[in-house]
């Protein structure tokens, strides 16, 4: 069963992908933007040019770091992932020289400095998936079966378990709140509830990862629980289908039942929220919004003094 170290890792790599991707749109956009307005070709300051050039250079160097963890760390057991990024890597690094010389309209020393800024992206990127690239190629020699051949050896899974029972009276249904787990959520069966190991471990299938609708192991080990306590001889059925989803991506909450039920829980509950929390923070903490939005515009102020082309003026 997967332990839950690699949940918080998921999500950390997740959060770099996301935050390197949105770092390295906002600093290769701005070079960009640089290029075509002419700072590289026909500078007022070329001094000017090239310091922010270098910090652009040095963040687009963190942001290459947090891109190529997060998307190696997500999908590290996809082996493709390595040699795609590396051959993608390699292709760019050098096409940038004629791709930048075209955008800024001329080859000089500044322009170099601007693809200079760019490669430092690419350097921790070819690093990382090269690193990928050799652990896939060992792993692939050492092994006998591809991971596709194992997610389709996996089997069907399980779905939906009924038993043929006297109708009951229903219980009154629990209160649902956002923070409710899956085992109390109305759609899923009762009976798998109260064998399912997810259950066992007091957390929701959707922050584990796995579950009764997208995991093998657990469907497994749930099937087995219910074969012990239900015995052979009683009346029951199970309906099944195939999710095939690979090891090392994200399991398919988005065609899970549960899943989605959960998300409806959660904006029925949020929407009142959303509609109404605006307005009265605004009323009640306006004098420190007034305060707070006068420090961040002096201190964007302060950091375009830093990093523009030309040097500001009435700043």
């Amino acid at each position: 069963m997967k332990g839950d170290g690699s949940i918080w890792r998921a999500d950390l790599c997740r959060w770099l992908l996301q935050l390197g991707i949105l770092g390295a749109i906002l600093g290769i956009g701005y070079l960009v933007w640089g290029g075509l307005r002419g700072y590289f070709t026909n500078p007022a300051d070329p001094q000017r040019v090239a310091l922010v050039a270098n910090t652009l250079a040095y963040f687009l160097y963190c942001c290459g770091w947090a891109v190529g963890l997060g998307l190696i760390g997500l999908y590290w057991e996809w082996r493709p992932v390595g040699l795609t990024t590396f051959l993608s890597g390699v292709a760019a690094w050098f096409l940038m020289p004629f791709a930048f010389a075209a955008v800024a309209g001329a080859n000089t020393d500044l322009t170099m400095r601007g693809v200079d800024a760019l490669r430092s992206f690419l350097t921790p990127l070819l690093l990382v998936s090269f690193v990928q690239m050799v652990w896939a190629f060992v792993e692939y020699w050492r092994s006998e079966a591809t991971l596709r051949w194992r997610a389709r050896s996996a089997g069907q899974l399980v779905v939906n378990l009924q038993t043929q029972e006297k109708p009951k009276r229903p219980p009154p249904p629990p209160l649902l709140t956002p923070f409710s787990p899956c085992w109390k959520l109305p759609v899923v069966d009762r009976q798998m509830c109260e064998h399912c190991p997810v259950r066992k471990r007091r957390r929701p299938c959707w922050r584990l990862k796995m579950g009764c609708q997208c995991s093998p192991e657990v469907l497994d080990a749930l099937l087995a629980n219910v074969a012990a306590t239900v015995g052979s001889e009683a009346n029951w059925m199970f309906s099944s289908t195939l999710l095939r989803w690979q090891k090392g991506q994200r399991p398919p909450c988005h065609r899970c039942s549960i899943f989605l039920h959960h998300q409806q829980i959660k904006y029925d509950w949020t929407a009142p929220l959303a509609f109404f929390a605006p307005p009265v923070f605004l009323f009640l903490g306006w004098e420190r919004y007034q305060a707070y939005y006068g420090k961040v515009v002096q201190w964007l102020n302060e950091l375009w003094k830093h990093i523009a082309f030309t040097p500001p003026s009435g700043l």
